[in-house]
């Protein structure tokens, strides 16, 4: 037997990059070398020339990836082979029966001339055409007419000039276009510009570049009213600046201030409320979407705050919020669009309703100003719990001060009761008001807040002296506040000293018994009166009358005051202060005889003499007069 030599040709792995299809490996050589009638005997040598020098110098590196190349299995370069095989016999049949198909166009062509290109047809073309059938001729260009080349050149030229007219039409209509949008544009950013000098806050929105809104609202409020207020500005056809149309034809409500007295509306106050016209610059429609959203958070923010003081007097309906002041008397914050103007007119009633207006948008502007000086300072440290968001003082320092001017009036209303009798009886006893009441109240001093109404979140505090005879005086004072420590209104005394008695500073918290101490104040008064009256009248007389007989102070807090003889008492005369009258009563307490009656009584317009059942003015008598005749005896 002969021994059969046999090698094995290793056949490289192709990488996963490198497509196995034969049609896309041959569009690459195309892109990469050219079509293949380029290609050449002597240029291929010198391509394989050139790849041999450069596998020389690579050769180390090859032989070390070779190394590195993974063995392939022998059955699968075996199918691979195969498979390749297969796929190179059917384009080479591919190639062939395109070659004969061309070989038998060529030989049905020149069948005609040349009989031996008959052999080279195949059977089904001889069958299917006959020999000598196609035939191929060269033909002239023939020259066209001149008529012929002068209408094709005019028609040439029409088309040329018709879309030389379509394109300046084109740039025009352009041109104008852009005219347009510049206009439009620079109309839109000068009532942009304007708005910024304006004052507004012009910014783009975060989750749109290409929109521009406005902040109309204020920074300072609640996180659901700084929200709302931030608009975005479009575009007119016009270049115009313009808001949504869901923002302005949003209905307005406003806050109108009622006071009511006795169940009838005695005065009203409600801002001026702007026109719907849409006439209007963008200024004034921001401004009135601006005042629109800070009406919405003060009747949110007092609503809030009536919740915490309903037990103060405060009461909340639907739309509207009452405040009990006293006596018949309260106001109601109402908020509606349209309110009722038919009110009795009350000039007084109608300040009133400006004040209360006035004051509570002014305490949420300066609500707003605590805010921005809270959040400018240092944060308190992190905590889990959410800290809670403080009713602002909107309700409490207005009601404060409305309830401090009727207990005012009301107090000086009985101090003048008071007073107007002893004017008439021509005592030096009167009221005067004072603005200062820190020697009063020295327990209430406070720590004024940093804003423009401090004053307004103090008690509210007013005062009176009160001069008496001798010299001495008196002061009260009034304060008012619905928070800590008051809860309401206080009434304050100064200390009096009248010798026999002292009366030490003392509070009071109705005006009823503060109006009752100042009548037991003036009672004591009188009574130093007349008791130096009668010290200077019996050193006077001690030497006409004996010494056994004199006027004595026998109950000083009833104001009783006796004559005595021999230690008996023998008359007596009592000084009384009322509520509307002061009066002396004096009687004889002797032995064996009727008693008898006498009692002067001075009013604020009159004074009056009653003797037993007889009562008869007396417009010249004074205070003095009547216990000059009693002490001497002059009845």
């Amino acid at each position: 037997m002969t021994e059969s030599k046999t090698f094995t040709v290793p056949i490289p792995p192709e990488g996963s990059s490198t497509s196995q299809d034969l049609p896309i490996q041959i569009q690459k050589i195309i892109a990469q070398k050219g079509h293949f009638r380029h290609v050449a005997e002597r240029s291929l040598l010198a391509e394989i020339h050139g790849k041999a020098l450069a596998s020389e110098e690579n050769g180390p590196r090859s032989e070390a990836d070779g190394q590195t190349n993974e063995i392939e299995a022998p059955q699968e370069l075996r199918e691979r082979l195969w498979k390749s095989r297969e796929e190179m016999l059917e384009r080479l049949s591919y190639a062939q029966n395109e070659i004969l198909c061309a070989l038998d166009f060529v030989s049905l062509l020149i069948s005609k001339q040349s009989i031996p290109a008959q052999s080279s047809m195949s059977p089904a073309l001889k069958e299917a055409v006959p020999a000598g059938t196609l035939a191929a001729q060269t033909l002239k260009l023939k020259p066209l007419p001149s008529s012929v080349r002068q209408r094709l050149a005019s028609t040439s030229q029409g088309w040329r000039l018709e879309s030389f007219r379509s394109a300046s039409n084109k740039l025009s209509a352009a041109s104008s276009r852009l005219k347009a949008d510049t206009e439009r544009e620079t109309e839109y950013w000068a009532q942009i510009a304007d708005l910024t000098a304006s004052g507004w806050a012009v910014s783009r929105l975060p989750r749109d570049s290409k929109a521009i809104g406005v902040h109309f609202g204020f920074p300072e409020s609640a996180p659901r009213f700084r929200d709302r207020g931030f608009a975005l500005l479009r575009q007119a056809n016009d270049g115009a600046v313009i808001l949504d149309k869901h923002l302005l034809e949003r209905k307005r409500k406003w806050l109108g201030v009622y006071v009511n007295r006795h169940n009838v509306r005695t005065g009203f106050f409600c801002a001026q409320k702007p026109t719907t016209s849409r006439s209007r610059s963008i200024s004034e429609q921001l401004t009135e979407m601006r005042d629109s959203l800070f009406e919405e958070e003060l009747f949110y923010e007092i609503c809030r705050e009536a919740r915490i003081v309903a037990n103060q007097g405060v009461s909340t309906r639907a739309q509207a919020v009452d405040l009990e002041v006293g006596s018949g008397y309260h106001v109601s914050l109402v908020f509606a669009e349209d309110h009722d103007l038919e009110t009795c007119a009350n000039a007084d009633d109608n300040t009133i309703a400006e004040f209360v207006a006035v004051s509570l948008r002014l305490l949420l502007n300066a609500a707003h100003q605590q805010n921005l000086i809270r959040r400018s300072q240092k944060p308190p440290p992190m905590t889990l719990k959410p800290r809670p968001l403080p009713e602002y003082p909107l309700v409490r320092p207005v009601l404060t001060h409305l309830r401090h001017k009727a207990e005012a009036t009301a107090f000086w209303k009985s101090c003048q009761t008071l007073i107007r009798p002893f004017l008439q009886a021509e005592l030096p006893v009167s009221i005067a008001l004072e603005k200062s009441t820190s020697h009063v109240f020295g327990s209430l001093n406070m720590d004024a807040s940093s804003t423009i109404l401090s004053e307004m979140m103090l008690p509210a505090k007013a005062g009176c002296k009160i001069s008496l005879t001798g010299g001495r005086s008196m002061q009260v004072g009034l304060a008012t506040f619905l928070g800590p420590p008051l809860y309401g209104s206080r009434y304050e005394t100064s200390a009096v000293d009248f010798g026999f008695s002292h009366i030490p500073s003392l509070r009071h918290e109705t005006e009823e018994t503060t109006v009752s101490f100042i009548r037991r104040v003036l009672l004591l008064d009188l009574v130093v009166h007349v008791e130096s009256m009668i010290k200077e009248f019996n050193n006077v007389n001690k030497s006409e009358r004996g010494t056994f007989r004199e006027w004595r102070l026998a109950q000083p807090h009833n104001g009783e005051f006796t004559l005595c003889d021999s230690g008996e008492a023998v008359e007596k005369f009592k000084v009384a202060v009322l509520p509307e009258s002061i009066s002396i009563k004096w009687s004889n307490l002797g032995k064996g005889s009727a008693t008898k009656y006498l009692i002067w009584t001075w009013t604020a317009s009159k004074c009056t003499k009653a003797d037993g059942t007889e009562v008869e003015p007396e417009t010249d008598m004074t205070f003095g007069q009547a216990v000059d005749r009693i002490l001497k005896g002059v009845i």
